[in-house]
């Protein structure tokens, strides 16, 4: 099979891997449509080192080669999943295998992953992708539309609802893109042209530009004052997180998606004093996942956040131009 390898910062390239074989409740999936995910750039493209394994969890595909399936046969259409699951602990049961207690592994973080034309995969890791359901919105549900389902439905977010989206990256074009969907007024911030205007195509009634002066005033300006009822920090830093949570209304809520490793945040005037809810959210528990579906199948216009199409032998192409900060969600497909 072909896959991406990543030889060092910046450097990728596409080579000749062993070709995969079925073992016990792993399966083997030709890959029909797969994502790069900003982890993939910030972990892994960005950074010194060869990296051992293939990068990639977000992929879409076939079941073509079974071992000892418990659920799935040849010729079944799957959605990709992060996590090598236990199924066993308590985080499974709940069906949060994403918080596993005894996983095995990452794909495409020390697992081999599906920046390829084919990965093995436990059934576990698979979700059954109903024909309702391209291949293409199947690589972006785990992520980008998926997340943010989960987040709203703990936000509680509804169409009467003001929300502001920092980072315009693949997940907050995803935050905007299933709010909006929700019939919330979204209100979308990034420093990129071209992202601000990719949200307005994905639902976004407004965009702000940090550069054209303080975010904050500018959505007290488009909310008369009023602020906003809930929020999604994508960006990874910290002061869009502080301008959310100081714009958020008494009793509003705002969800954490991007990394925040830097973050400081004061307990008292930000919960004591308005009684605001912060959460985060990495991916959904399976229970959610027929949900997912459902907003497809009602028209959730979320394939209009893919900008840019590659074939697995163009990997380089399609890393560097990811890179460059001027694109939607960047796939590959056969």
């Amino acid at each position: 099979m072909r896959g991406v390898k990543i030889l060092d910062a910046f450097k990728v390239e596409t080579r000749d891997y062993p070709d995969p074989a079925p073992e016990g409740e792993e399966v083997v999936v030709r890959l029909e449509a797969a994502a790069i995910c900003g982890s993939d750039l910030h972990a892994l493209y960005q950074r010194p080192g060869e990296k051992a394994f293939i990068p990639g969890h977000e992929g879409a595909g076939v079941v073509v080669a079974v071992d000892k399936p418990r659920f799935l046969k040849v010729g079944d259409r799957v959605a990709t999943t992060a996590i090598f699951p236990c199924g066993t602990c308590d985080h499974c049961r709940m069906g949060y295998t994403i918080y596993c207690r005894r996983n095995k592994g990452v794909y495409g973080f020390g697992l081999n992953g599906v920046h390829a034309t084919h990965v093995r995969i436990s059934e576990r890791s698979l979700l059954s992708l109903p024909p309702s359901v391209s291949f293409e919105q199947g690589c972006l549900i785990l992520d980008p539309v998926g997340t943010h389902h989960h987040a709203n439905k703990r936000m509680g977010t509804n169409a009467r609802h003001t929300v502001g989206v920092f980072g315009l990256g693949p997940m907050g074009l995803g935050a905007t893109c299933v709010t909006a969907f929700l019939g919330a007024r979204v209100i979308a911030v990034d420093p990129i042209p071209y992202r601000r205007e990719l949200a307005k195509t994905l639902g976004a009634a407004d965009v702000v530009d940090p550069a054209a002066g303080d975010v904050a005033a500018q959505i007290r300006e488009l909310t008369k004052g009023y602020g906003l009822d809930r929020a999604f920090e994508c960006s990874g830093k910290p002061e869009p997180l502080y301008t959310a949570l100081d714009l958020v209304r008494h009793f509003g809520h705002v969800a954490i998606v991007g990394e925040q490793p830097e973050a400081r945040i004061s307990p008292s005037n930000h919960f004591n004093r308005k009684e605001i809810t912060l959460s985060g959210s990495t991916c959904f528990p399976l229970g959610e996942f027929d949900e997912i579906v459902r907003l497809f199948e009602a028209g959730l216009p979320a394939a209009r956040m893919i900008t840019h199409r590659f074939t697995i032998e163009q990997a380089a192409e399609a890393y560097a131009t990811f890179n460059t900060g001027n694109t939607g969600k960047v796939i590959f497909i056969p």
